[in-house]
């Protein structure tokens, strides 16, 4: 009791002094930190690299191109009547080949055929656009018994949500799914400059990928991270794959010389 009673006339001095001085006297506010978490995605994001995480799928450009284009043949491109425009797929090399001329034919230059691969998963149709040797265009074909993405909507993906397609891998497992879901990340949005993949995860029960990814939009004033899960998951049975996107939480952020804050 003594210490509470010799405590008040130091509060009333110090309450005297506070109501006595003006708003112009006050300390300036500083910029409020960010949380350490926070701090290190935002830090990956202003920088740049790495943009996936160790042990992420790659799939490295050939080398000696100043420009090297990658991208799967679509419903769109060929004259196949769809409600929605999805990657086609085939099994048969010959009519994989047929559909990379077809759409060849429409490039303005035509593209030549300077190479082919083949993997588990697509056909390979490498072209040079006539008159630039610099460039280099690799057009693919998914394998039918590898995915096959027949009835996906690339818009309604683009969103985030929907049906992907029938992984017919086999085993089913979570290491062919995470092949897919990495693979398939290669050619989104967010494969690209302001974006990173901060963890590949996967889920039980499933099987069930999840990649956690970030993205950086600049403002006048103050930038701003969304952190985003980007899963798919898979029926044991069918093997239909199933896209979900949720936002795990967004925060400002600006740089204020070579420190991030939280804004």
């Amino acid at each position: 009791m003594r210490s509470y009673f010799r405590g008040w006339p130091a509060l009333a001095a110090a309450l005297a002094v506070t109501s006595c001085a003006s708003d112009d006297d006050a300390p300036a506010a500083g910029p409020s930190p960010l949380a350490p978490a926070d701090e290190a995605v935002a830090a990956a994001l202003y920088a740049g690299a790495p943009r996936t995480p160790a042990g992420f799928s790659t799939d490295p450009a050939p080398p000696g191109y100043s420009q090297v284009t990658t991208y799967h043949l679509k419903s769109s491109q060929l004259a196949m009547p769809a409600v929605t425009t999805y990657e086609v797929c085939s099994d048969d090399w010959n009519v994989a080949l047929a559909w990379s001329e077809e759409v060849a034919t429409q490039a303005n230059p035509y593209l030549d055929l300077v190479a082919t691969d083949a993997t588990a998963g697509y056909f390979e149709f490498g072209r040079v656009p006539r008159g630039f040797s610099d460039q280099y265009v690799r057009q693919r074909v998914f394998r039918c018994a590898y995915l096959d993405r027949a009835g996906v909507d690339l818009a309604g993906l683009a969103a985030g949500v929907g049906f992907a397609g029938v992984l017919n891998a086999r085993p089913l497992d979570a290491v062919s799914l995470r092949d897919v879901a990495e693979y398939l990340w290669l050619f989104t949005s967010y494969n690209n400059a302001g974006h990173a993949v901060l963890a590949s995860e996967t889920l039980s029960p499933g099987p069930a990928q999840a990649l956690t990814l970030a993205s950086l939009e600049r403002g006048a004033s103050c930038d701003r991270v969304t952190v985003r899960e980007w899963t798919h998951g898979a029926d044991p049975n069918t093997g239909a794959l199933q896209l979900d996107t949720i936002v795990v939480r967004e925060f400002g952020v600006r740089q204020v010389d070579a420190a991030l804050v939280a804004c």
